[in-house]
């Protein structure tokens, strides 16, 4: 998908699982309690299909629960080190993601503070370029990014075509000119950054193995010989949930930019507020 609005683009993320991106759209709330309800309904549904059947049969004669609960422990070590992992590696992405944002920002900062020193008229044009560029972040960028999307502009490469010409007429400007595009490149760089970590994401093969090893331990479980099926159901459904906390977890973490849990655009609007739109009177350099 793939449209033009003026000089920008919209782009879908390339995502193996966009079509769940739905469910951040929803509370965090919600979310982690259809999450944990859904795994909780699922395991005790199982439960109640083999309980029976298993407590009545002559398999029950023959299941140790000492045998059975060893195997248990390692597969549950085993899927418990999987998503500790996972969630240390969401995380780890996430705070990469904020750290991003927040070093563009304050590269806007340095960059709008630079601009301070240049003659008029450039000044005022070039300045003008990055509180638009701030804008632009704020307004539509961030709100495409939580919904999927990457909101691709070509102001930074109006502002270049400003930038690069201008000839500094001093020793002091040229010094300036020469940091000033310095910034600029760090910002191109941390822009795209940016853009790159809104496409990451844990890959489907892994969510698949995530899957797959909730189903195995849940159904270890049913395995027990439990004479008490109010006791058995309870024992499983706090298993379950416990599964399904972490799942969300993970889930939650997973796209940085989406979702409530989500990097926030208090960095850009703190520059836009403090920096860009307060009226300071610097001169230029001379």
């Amino acid at each position: 998908m793939q449209q033009s609005t003026d000089a920008s683009a919209v782009h879908l993320v390339n995502d193996d699982l966009l079509f769940m991106r739905w469910v951040y759209d929803l509370p965090t709330w919600l979310f982690g309690l259809l999450t944990v309800g859904i795994f909780v309904v699922l395991a005790l549904i199982g439960l109640r299909l083999t309980h029976n059947r298993l407590s009545h049969s002559s398999m029950a004669t023959l299941i140790d629960n000492g045998t059975v609960g060893w195997f248990f422990s390692g597969v549950s070590l085993l899927y418990g080190l999987l998503l500790g992992l996972l969630t240390v590696a969401t995380w780890t992405s996430f705070t990469q993601a904020s750290s991003l944002a927040s070093q563009e920002a304050s590269i806007i900062a340095v960059l709008y503070r630079d601009l301070s020193g240049y003659p008029q008229p450039e000044r005022q044009a070039l300045q003008g370029d990055i509180k638009q560029y701030t804008t632009f972040i704020i307004e539509k960028a961030w709100p495409a990014q939580k919904k999927g999307y990457i909101y691709e502009t070509d102001l930074l490469t109006h502002f270049q075509a400003k930038l690069l010409p201008f000839e500094p007429r001093t020793n002091a400007q040229q010094t300036l000119h020469g940091e000033t595009i310095a910034t600029f490149n760090r910002l191109v760089e941390t822009r795209r950054l940016r853009i790159e970590s809104v496409k990451g994401s844990v890959p489907s093969v892994l969510w698949s193995v995530v899957l797959l090893g909730a189903i195995a331990t849940i159904v270890f479980s049913y395995l027990f010989v439990v004479g008490s099926y109010r006791l058995h159901a309870i024992l499983t459904g706090i298993l379950a949930g416990m599964v399904g906390l972490l799942v969300f977890l993970i889930a939650a973490l997973d796209h940085p930019y989406w979702g409530e849990v989500s990097v926030s655009t208090d960095a850009y609007q703190l520059v836009l507020d403090r920096v860009i739109n307060n009226k300071l009177d610097l001169r230029p350099v001379e």
